[in-house]
């Protein structure tokens, strides 16, 4: 068993060596797949965890900022920095989850110390593990009106994911708040009142960050108004507000009223890939 004075921490890189030795890539894969260590620190040392929990993940050469931050439920990119040598990016995916028993992982298991995930990068990883089992579920006819077909036999989530598309690098979060009417299922010709949040990251982003959000929020409040029609003349939708707020200026009241809609996908080709999957409810 690992010990307390165990090195091992969530989000540590396995050599690729060990990570051959433990079977959980092949004979031959030498630079195609990277090991993430996902169990929590302390459950790493502790005698009541048989396992040491790991993601298998794919090295790939380019991040895509819609699968940053914990935007998508399923997919995540992570950045590894590695000294003076190009970073490594690995795209992870819950479905790639394995165990290691600690036994045969503290025999076998050597840590990559050429390599270093950032507090950023940790913590944002920590929120994707949290999301998978911590997400919200939107009232069933929310979610209903908001497949609603449109222009060109579009939905209106489809629209809502076009155009955040080329801004996701920019875009923190995306937030709907829906009041008292969070929980409920509304009858029809009883319209739900929506306002939305756009956060962006004031730090990385500056000036041209909160321009994307503010034009953003801009086309979304168009995309509802066209769809339901405006407050007051709408059975389906209402939407009372659609801002863009910087990262720095979003309080905890703020986050415990809200919930996260995380898109099931962004990047879309000519036909839909599926429904969108509403996600992410930030604890209180």
């Amino acid at each position: 068993m690992l010990g307390r004075d165990t090195p091992w921490r969530q989000g540590d890189l396995l050599t690729a060596d060990s990570a051959r030795a433990l079977d959980l890539v092949g004979p031959d894969d030498t630079t195609n797949h990277g090991v993430i260590i996902i169990s929590h620190d302390c459950d790493l040392p502790h005698d009541a965890e048989p396992f040491v929990e790991v993601i298998v993940g794919d090295v790939i050469e380019k991040s895509d900022p819609a699968l940053s931050h914990a935007k998508n439920p399923r997919r995540l990119h992570m950045t590894f920095e590695n000294g003076d040598c190009p970073a490594i990016i690995i795209e992870l995916r819950h479905t790639n989850r394995k165990e290691v028993l600690k036994t045969k992982f503290k025999e076998e298991a050597v840590k990559d110390d050429s390599t270093l995930l950032g507090d950023g990068e940790k913590r944002t990883l920590k929120q994707w593990l949290a999301a998978r089992y911590g997400r919200p579920a939107f009232p069933n006819a929310f979610e209903a009106r908001l497949r609603k077909l449109v222009h060109s036999k579009r939905t209106v989530e489809w629209q809502i994911a076009k155009i955040l598309e080329p801004v996701a690098m920019h875009l923190v979060a995306l937030f709907f708040d829906l009041g008292e009417q969070r929980y409920a299922e509304l009858a029809e010709g009883i319209p739900y009142a929506i306002s939305i949040t756009l956060v962006y990251d004031s730090i990385e982003g500056g000036p041209s960050a909160r321009q994307a959000a503010e034009d953003t929020a801009r086309q979304l409040r168009s995309i509802f108004e066209n769809a339901y029609g405006e407050v007051g003349n709408t059975t389906e939708i209402a939407i009372e507000s659609c801002e863009a707020v910087a990262d720095t200026m979003i309080t905890l009241a703020d986050l415990r009223r809200v919930d996260q809609w995380r898109l099931e996908y962004l990047s879309l080709g000519d036909q839909d890939a599926g429904d969108f999957l509403p996600v992410g409810e930030i604890p209180a």
